[in-house]
């Protein structure tokens, strides 16, 4: 799961280039956009030789606040955390509470 969000100031106006470099009225131009946080899981490797499993694994990263979490492992350590890290993280991120 990745954030995404447009900067507030971002502008809709039906101005942009056209591919050949000329101006058309009625396309808008590319939206700019950031990204606030990210969630990175692996999903592990259960098959082939023993040597190769790897356990499911993820973590959350904030890039306002420069926070990453620990690396959490396991099936059901990993659902968990998928489905609260983020809104457990913006409750408590001092990024969004001095932006607020």
């Amino acid at each position: 799961m990745t954030t995404v969000q447009k900067p507030a100031d971002s502008t809709q106006a039906n101005t942009g280039t056209s591919a050949a470099g000329g101006h058309s009225p009625s396309r808008r131009p590319p939206a700019q956009r950031r990204v606030d946080a990210a969630l990175f899981v692996d999903f592990g490797n259960d098959r082939g030789p023993e040597e190769t499993h790897r356990p499911p694994r993820a973590r959350y990263e904030c890039v306002p606040c420069n926070y990453r979490s620990e690396i959490v492992t396991g099936a059901a350590a990993v659902a968990a955390f998928t489905a609260t890290a983020a809104a457990a993280h913006r409750a408590v991120c001092p990024a969004r509470q001095e932006s607020q």
